[in-house]
């Protein structure tokens, strides 16, 4: 372990390769971890909860993967493998068959029953939350077991990725189906058949598991571990460095020359399905951080004009944002998944830089001076995320307009942004179905919780012709013709400009050299994905 003592600010400068000196540091952490079957992950943004059902965002998806079982899995590519469920199949066009794994048993020695399952997606679908689950579960009309083993799920209309929803939905036992959150986070009612227990959780800094010895799959090669929370990603990598972690997710790029040089380490990378955009407030008639230079109230929301939103696009050097900032870690984005991808328009390019041409549409918008505007962001959740809303804060500048930037931990910034609170703010959506239908019904679609769609439509984005044809395509069953009319909503999308598009995030991982771990492109970092060797 490190010593104490050192100053935060020399261990950052001695990580990144500065001339700070160190003394004291032990490097016999990495060896004993090894030994002992022990795995230390650094992770980047805190979850918020154990309780499976209650909030849908990538940390604590990732957090109760480890916990709770799903019928489905989805695999490391977003494919739909076997999970509690061993295989299914088509009845018709509104009814599944899956056969049910035997002999599965809760962490606590209980088996698995058909009512656990029934009750997990019940209070999926009607748990109050602001990022419900219920995309994945608005869909279903009833789950029944025609005969021991299988299971029949009937839809309300035809759902061609059923099998994909249901690796959202973790199944907890039914005796906890009225169960407050904090039962869940102080582990009274964290009891799944996944591959790992919980042992302890410190809400924003540590989360303890341990290997589940009932768990029905192949054990963890590491049966002890801990989820560390660093938000700080220098921090992270200085923990790495010093032996006090073995793993850690979000590298800071510039820190990965160091870890290259470290013959204890290696950079592991991944291509993620990750999109990360700026979600605009079209909804409300003055928006409350965009004002006139003056810092009085406008008398229209400059956003819900067509033609600013262009201008904020055209003024991003999406290119220099991805060599400079990313160094080359990203993939500049045009619409939710790279072109070619299920339900992309070649149509739709990448948006050029162009700073005239968008101060001309301010000036026709009825804006040739500008106006002052506060950008939001994360600061611990979004790789270079509080770097990104700065460089496109000055970008904004340069076209005329007054730019201020704030931003605070994801802890704190998820809950304003389910709440609509800003005007402009920097977002991400892992596409973790690999098409387009997924984060066109989360992100702009027109929001209506109850049926599950734009729960995470955080600018409320509304157009009642994309909500009409999505409707349609997400219950088209042929594939050929359900990815047709998807390229045409993206086309829908992204012309109207319903968000702004910046980039695809690559993952950038550093571990110690004898670990090997698969990363994901929904970009999970999972215990059970590391091995030694």
């Amino acid at each position: 372990m490190m010593n104490r003592t050192i100053s935060r600010r020399a261990l950052m400068q001695w990580a990144l390769g500065g001339a700070a000196v160190l003394q004291g540091i032990s490097w016999t952490g990495l060896a004993q971890a090894a030994a002992n079957g022990q795995l230390r992950i650094g992770m980047a943004a805190p979850p918020t909860t154990l309780d499976p059902h209650l909030k849908s965002n990538a940390p604590n998806n990732a957090l109760a993967t480890h916990i709770y079982d799903t019928l489905v899995i989805n695999d490391e590519k977003s494919i739909s493998r076997p999970g509690l469920a061993t295989a299914w199949r088509v009845v018709d066009d509104t009814r599944w068959e899956f056969d049910l794994r035997p002999d599965v048993r809760f962490s606590d020695g209980e088996p698995l029953t058909v009512d656990d399952i029934v009750v997990s997606f019940d209070r999926a679908n009607t748990i109050e939350s602001t990022a419900s689950f219920r995309t994945y579960t608005r869909n279903i009309n009833s789950i029944t077991s025609p005969q021991p083993g299988k299971l029949l799920i009937e839809t309300k209309q035809p759902e061609p990725l059923l099998p994909n929803s249901l690796s959202r939905i973790r199944i907890i036992r039914a005796k906890f189906k009225d169960t407050p959150s904090d039962q869940f986070n102080n582990g009274t009612a964290a009891i799944g058949t996944g591959p790992y227990v919980l042992k302890e959780y410190v809400s924003g800094n540590r989360v303890a598991l341990s290997a589940n010895p009932n768990y029905w799959g192949p054990k963890p090669a590491l049966a002890d571990v801990e989820l560390r929370i660093v938000t700080d990603a220098g921090a992270r990598l200085a923990n790495l460095l010093a032996g006090d972690l073995d793993l850690v997710e979000q590298v800071p790029y510039e820190g990965v020359a160091r870890v290259q040089k470290d013959e204890r380490f290696h950079i592991i990378r991944g291509v993620s399905s990750r999109v990360v955009f700026f979600s605009l407030d079209t909804f409300r008639d003055v928006t409350p951080f965009i004002t006139g230079k003056d810092g009085k109230p406008l008398d229209r929301n400059p956003l819900k004009d067509l033609r600013v939103r262009q201008a904020l696009s055209m003024a991003i050097d999406r290119s220099a944002i991805v060599e400079r900032l990313m160094q080359g870690n990203a993939i500049v984005a045009s619409q939710f998944l790279p072109a070619g991808a299920p339900g992309t328009s070649a149509a739709i390019k990448p948006v050029p830089f162009d700073a005239a041409t968008a101060k001309a549409l301010l000036a026709e918008a009825g804006y040739p001076e500008g106006f002052r505007l506060t950008i939001h962001g994360p600061n611990d959740r979004i790789v270079n995320d509080s770097k990104i809303v700065q460089a496109v804060a000055q970008m904004f500048s340069r076209i005329g307009l007054e730019v201020s930037v704030e931003v605070m931990p994801w802890s704190v910034y998820a809950d304003k942004a389910d709440a609509h609170e800003f005007s402009i703010n920097l977002d991400s959506w892992g596409v973790n179905t690999g098409e387009t239908s997924n984060p066109m019904t989360a992100l702009v679609a027109t929001q209506n919780p109850d049926a599950g769609m734009g729960i995470a439509n955080s600018g409320r984005y509304s157009n009642p012709d994309l909500d009409a044809k999505l409707a349609v395509a997400k219950r088209t069953l042929d594939d050929a013709k359900r990815e047709k009319m998807l390229s045409e909503l993206s086309e829908i999308v992204f012309n109207d400009v319903a968000v702004i598009p910046m980039h695809h995030e690559v993952l950038v991982v550093a571990a110690r050299k004898d670990l090997q771990f698969t990363t994901r492109a929904d970009q999970y970092t999972l215990a059970m994905n590391a091995k030694t060797v």
